[in-house]
């Protein structure tokens, strides 16, 4: 016999639908993170796009992201012009030998409205890798072995730190390093990134300014006590809400995390603080949780004392779903620590760092930076640096193991 088709439920079909519809990923993106095939979920996106009667809002939502994907490229355009206009006389001899590329990339790397050395050395047809290595031989003298193996780990340490998009320090420089095999110290990275000017981005104190404190709570007990990891998956959630700033006003974001992987389960955006914007991302969370992490009923779901974490919807929701609700002190900061981490590397490490015209720009942007930068490449110290999906995926290798 083969083997038996995999069914979908409605509502996990019209949610997998709602995660291309609200956020303006692609197709494609959305179906290889749930892991669905792009047809399939082409036609969930139809068939739910018909349900609302709504096309026009659709199609105008593609064209606002087509928009924003045009004026990133004629921005990349212009720095590229800018960047060939300024070297012009350096090019008119035609191609250019790798140490004459090389060279222009050096004058002209720290200018105003110019590419990143990247984009450069694609420009000029060389190397990253090959530009940091020239750069560090420009002290004519010839190197010793220890001097050409330090020189050898800056090109490296260079390479890795704009790879990063300048945001990684020395501790997630050396993760890097080692996973590539090199035998390298804390200290001889941090010794080097310091002699060279590198440093990462180090997360503001954070400020909770999103709680609004319902003035008839329901009688919801602190289930988590500040232990928000408690050594396995989908024992504790944490979930809360952050103001993302726009061209076209206040934009909000409601995620949830596992407090044990870090991962970022399920999250949704919203114009408004509505109870709605939290049901909509604990309810993903738990649809698309993969049953290879265990089940997700009894789950506890740790928020701060919110309006919105302790409203009669949300509590319809969390017992028809089987999670169990937790709540912070009203104004202790810490009783969600966890949470107001993540949105500090949020805003710090990516989304203060741009600038977004409309919703629709920054929903985008934001929902790629949570799936492919944060839950897949983001090392975190407290998970032994390496990725919350990689941490998850050797917790369940030992329990596959250990059965």
């Amino acid at each position: 016999m083969g083997a038996k088709r995999k069914s979908y439920t409605p509502k996990y079909r019209q949610e997998a639908a709602h995660l291309v519809i609200d956020t303006g990923r692609t197709i494609a993106a959305v179906a290889r993170e749930i892991g669905v095939g792009e047809q399939l979920l082409g036609r969930w996106v139809a068939i739910e796009r018909s349900r609302m009667d709504d096309p026009p809002e659709a199609v105008d939502a593609d064209e606002r992201a087509e928009l924003v994907r045009l004026r990133r490229e004629v921005a990349e355009l212009r720095m590229d012009r800018e960047f060939l206009k300024k070297s012009g006389g350096l090019l008119r001899g035609g191609e250019l030998e790798p140490e004459q590329a090389f060279a222009v990339i050096d004058a002209q790397k720290a200018g105003p409205e110019m590419p990143p050395v990247t984009r450069m050395a694609d420009l000029l047809g060389v190397s990253r890798s090959g530009y940091y290595a020239w750069a560090a031989r420009q002290d004519g003298v010839q190197l010793g072995p220890r001097a050409a193996r330090r020189a050898d780990l800056v090109v490296k340490i260079k390479v890795a730190h704009d790879a990063s998009d300048g945001v990684n320090g020395a501790p997630r420089i050396l993760a890097d390093l080692r996973a590539a095999g090199e035998v390298v110290s804390r200290k001889t990275v941090a010794k080097l990134m310091r002699a060279n000017g590198l440093r990462g981005i180090s997360p503001r104190p954070w400020r909770p300014v999103t709680t609004i404190a319902d003035q008839h709570p329901h009688t919801i007990p602190d289930l988590v006590q500040r232990r928000f990891d408690r050594g396995a998956l989908n024992l504790v959630w944490t979930s809360d809400i952050t103001y993302l700033a726009t061209g076209q006003g206040w934009l909000y974001l409601c995620a949830v995390r596992d407090g044990c992987s870090r991962r970022v389960l399920g999250y949704a955006f919203a114009d408004n603080l509505h109870t709605d914007l939290v049901e909509t991302a604990l309810r993903r969370a738990v649809t698309f949780r993969d049953p290879a992490t265990g089940s997700t009923a009894g789950v506890i779901f740790h928020a701060d004392r919110g309006c919105q974490y302790v409203s009669t919807q949300l509590a319809r929701a969390a017992e028809e779903v089987q999670v169990r609700l937790s709540v912070g002190r009203t104004g202790v900061c810490w009783d969600n620590a966890q949470q107001e981490s993540f949105w500090s590397t949020l805003k710090t490490e990516y989304y203060d760092r741009h600038t977004f015209d409309t919703h629709t720009e920054a929903i985008t942007a934001v929902s790629t930076w949570i799936d492919t930068v944060y839950n897949q490449r983001r090392r975190h110290s407290s998970l032994g640096q390496i990725s919350p999906i990689a941490f998850e995926n050797t917790l369940i290798t030992a329990a596959d193991q250990a059965a």
